[in-house]
């Protein structure tokens, strides 16, 4: 058979396969020897646990060594955690491990929390899906918010530009017509809160596209939601979602990044040593790697995008109560999980605060892959197959999409999906 077909079979795309291949034969050949005698567990549980962890192991144990910024992966099946390992460290600064309650930056998984909280104000009855962004922000300009409504929020296709000024000119252009707080652009960027971001759109003179016919990935509107939710129940944002989305799913070690943030066990974003930048950053005492999160990374604290801060134990738990139905009806997360535009990517459309892929002859996934500084994240479920995994990083020098296809490989040999 030839590779491509192969690869295609294992639903990789080919450019990203001939890459990952040899990676995912390893492991699972590892995994069929070192399950060699497990024919009685099999009998009694279905499949042994060696024949998931030794793969994943392999994998995993090869993409963050040790000594090095690390990982947490995550495998739930049937509401039970059958694979938990950390890898690497979650500090360099007091070469703290990694281990299932480390916090990290959960980046665009943020937009998850978002949007079950935008679906639990709907079936509150104190929003609807269609409603328009000018009835939470009046000052916008209505020509175009009128236009906009809380669907296209949720599914990345407001048409909405990112005006906030990144470098000094447009920094200097930005202050002509808002008043703001910071002297610097860069501290705007670093330290912005919410309420100044918005300011960009009430003198907003143009749109991308009409709003529902394109996707962004990097649609800005997100930034509303926070906003949003705070005008349409009077409510602090961060009380209510712990209140109506937090407390309900149990979740004790989730939380939303401000600069006043301080957890025992949260761990700081890596990236690689580019040696011809100065920096005035950390650096790991062999120079190779530097932190970038809240004080070096633009825009970090945007809160419903990828401000959630949670650890992995955490967030099975809101994946086990999102599906038992604890957040929200099993109808609305049936909701979200309906195409609403087309992305870029084959088979791939966005739903309401998530991607599904509907590739031919495969069961839907619902999936998130992204990075906020030196934080890097990837989650995938089937919604109908009661499957859910999490890598959760504090480094970001890693191919998400190569690795969610060696893993989604590993589980279709096991027949855990399709």
């Amino acid at each position: 058979m030839k590779l491509k077909t192969y690869l295609e079979r294992l639903g990789i795309p080919a450019p990203l396969g001939f890459g990952v291949i040899f990676i995912i034969l390893g492991a699972v050949l590892y995994g069929v020897q070192s399950c060699a005698h497990a024919d009685d567990y099999r009998a009694d549980h279905g499949v042994a646990p060696c024949e998931i962890t030794a793969p994943l192991d392999s994998l995993f144990g090869g993409l963050f060594p040790d000594g090095e910024p690390g990982a947490i992966v995550t495998v739930m099946k049937d509401g039970e955690i059958v694979y938990d390992h950390a890898y690497g460290y979650s500090r360099l600064d007091s070469l703290a491990r990694v281990t299932d309650s480390t916090v990290f930056n959960l980046s665009s998984v943020s937009k998850l929390f978002s949007g079950v909280a935008l679906m639990k104000m709907v079936e509150q009855g104190i929003i609807t899906l269609d409603d328009s962004l000018s009835r939470f922000f009046p000052s916008f300009p209505t020509r175009y918010f009128d236009k906009i409504n809380v669907c296209h929020v949720l599914s990345h296709c407001s048409g909405l530009p990112d005006l906030r000024p990144l470098g000094e000119d447009e920094w200097s252009r930005y202050l002509e017509t808002h008043k703001s707080v910071f002297g610097y652009g860069l501290d705007y960027r670093r330290y912005g809160t919410g309420a100044e971001y918005i300011k960009c759109f009430e003198n907003l003179d143009t749109i991308a596209f009409e709003p529902g016919t394109h996707y962004d990935p990097r649609d800005i509107s997100y930034v509303l939601v926070a906003p949003l939710i705070e005008a349409a129940t009077g409510d602090n944002f961060e009380a209510w979602m712990k209140e109506n989305i937090f407390d309900p799913a149990g979740l004790t070690e989730t939380y939303y990044y401000n600069v006043s943030f301080h957890h025992p066990r949260l761990a700081h974003g890596y990236k690689r040593v580019d040696s011809s930048e100065p920096t005035s950053t950390f650096r790991s005492d062999d120079g190779r790697w530097e932190e970038y999160d809240c004080d070096e990374a633009d825009y970090f604290l945007t809160k419903a995008d990828r401000g959630v801060c949670g650890s992995a134990r955490d967030f099975m738990r809101f994946k086990r109560a999102l599906r038992e139905g604890r957040i929200i009806s099993k109808a609305s997360l049936e909701t979200m999980l309906e195409p609403l535009i087309a992305t870029y990517v084959p088979y791939v459309d966005f739903g309401l605060g998530t991607a599904v892929c509907r590739a031919p002859g495969k069961a839907a996934k619902a999936y998130h892959t992204n990075m906020n500084g030196g934080f890097a994240a990837a989650e995938c479920w089937w919604p109908d197959g009661d499957v859910d995994y999490l890598i959760f990083t504090s480094r970001n020098d890693w191919n998400q999409q190569e690795v969610v296809a060696a893993v989604d490989s590993i589980l279709a040999s096991k027949g855990w999906i399709l």
